[in-house]
């Protein structure tokens, strides 16, 4: 079904918690099927749509809200509520208000919102709506954190497209059951590494994106240290950009080029034989302008207790600077063998308490699970436990 937003918000000491949730309750729906037909590709999108637009200080995006219910005629807009948005999230849609009256120089001139989950983000089709819908009214500072996924042998978002060219490489994601300190998983919840000094692979915006993602910084996300390779950032005729040494203790270093690009080739280089590998984090890339950087993370697959397992990805995290946490966890925990809700609210407790030590000025969304139905017929009542394990959880904190 395409349901309606409900918003459970609370209080707290350091930020706040909201529940993003479809209880059919709350929903009119007609007919039925359609609801059925269109649920997992619309319902993501207009929901978390919904949550950050609906309360923020843009009324322009009534025109857009209002087109959509036009489109779906059976949703009831007046469902959708946010319980304490002016206290919960007041510090949020404060920044948003900044962008545009800030110099693009200043950090305070961005707004970063970090969205955490599994495929659905990991594809980037719903999370980028939402980032487009956000720099549309916000400004538009960049596409945010990237990873080459293709050069990992999985799929990746359609704004962007990456290929080996030369090397062997080697990833390993989130779900692996035990930390390897060969290959650790860091904030894109996926890693890349190689051994070999020349290895390569390219990133491009394809044309459709060019408008929008054009970038004219790259901030490598690499393992540093005295056995690390160097980096290299060159235009797709090798012409050197610019060289991230690997020597340092910064994870992350900011490389300014010379101009808005749409593609580039990352290198491994050594300048000395203690430079035996190196290992590949993500990419952040920026525009220079004031407004929204929308960090998607997502890996197929993942449950909230994978995530709490990696202390790299934790380390790494505030690197993104984050405003705002969307957590759209939950779908794969409840299938896991081992899951009781008991189980998922204490994984849960343990993942927001993570964030709010690592990022305390960060506010938090909780975001349900879509409906899930087993044989494309009967719905499986654990997710509807699983919205009232958060939405629990939301009022208690």
């Amino acid at each position: 079904m395409l349901a309606c937003a409900v918003l459970w918000g609370i209080k707290a000491q350091c930020s706040a918690v909201f529940l993003l949730t479809d209880s059919a309750k709350h929903c009119a729906l007609t007919p039925r099927n359609i609801a059925r037909n269109t649920a997992s590709a619309m319902r993501p999108y207009y929901l978390v749509f919904l949550l950050l637009l609906a309360s923020a200080p843009a009324h322009a995006q009534q025109a857009r809200l209002d087109s959509l219910q036009a489109k779906y005629p059976f949703l009831r807009t007046s469902a959708n509520h946010i319980e304490n948005a002016t206290v919960g999230l007041q510090r949020f849609y404060q920044r948003l208000r900044q962008p545009g009256q800030q110099p693009a120089a200043l950090p305070s001139s961005r707004v970063s919102v970090v969205h955490l989950g599994d495929s659905h983000l990991q594809a980037d089709d719903y999370s980028d709506r939402v980032r487009r819908e956000l720099q549309r009214s916000y400004g538009n500072a960049g596409r945010g954190l990237v990873f080459p996924y293709e050069v990992a042998r999985t799929n990746g978002s359609p704004t962007y497209r990456t290929a080996r060219t030369s090397g062997t490489w080697r990833s390993k994601r989130v779900l692996a059951a035990l930390p390897d300190s060969t290959l650790p998983v860091g904030v894109s919840g996926i890693s890349l590494a190689t051994a070999d000094s020349g290895a390569a692979f390219s990133l491009r915006v394809p044309i459709r994106y060019w408008p929008i993602y054009q970038f004219n910084s790259v901030t490598v996300l690499r393992q540093p240290g005295p056995a690390a390779f160097d980096w290299q950032v060159l235009t797709p005729q090798r012409r050197l950009l610019g060289a991230v040494p690997g020597a340092g203790r910064s994870v992350a270093v900011m490389l300014p080029l010379d101009s808005l690009r749409t593609s580039i080739v990352l290198r491994t280089t050594r300048r000395s034989p203690t430079q035996t590998s190196g290992v590949l984090y993500g990419l952040v890339l920026e525009n220079g302008r004031p407004g929204v950087l929308y960090h998607a993370i997502g890996i197929n697959g993942a449950q909230v207790h994978q995530y709490n397992r990696t202390p790299q990805f934790w380390a790494q995290l505030p690197l993104l600077q984050p405003d705002l946490f969307i957590i759209s966890l939950g779908t794969n925990d409840v299938y896991y063998p081992k899951y009781t809700p008991e189980r998922f609210a204490a994984q849960l407790d343990t993942l927001v308490r993570s964030l709010r030590r690592r990022c305390p000025a960060a506010e938090i969304l909780l975001v349900a699970p879509a409906d899930s139905y087993r044989a494309r017929r009967y719905p499986n009542p654990e997710f509807a436990r699983v919205s009232g394990i958060l939405r629990a959880y939301a009022q208690a904190h």
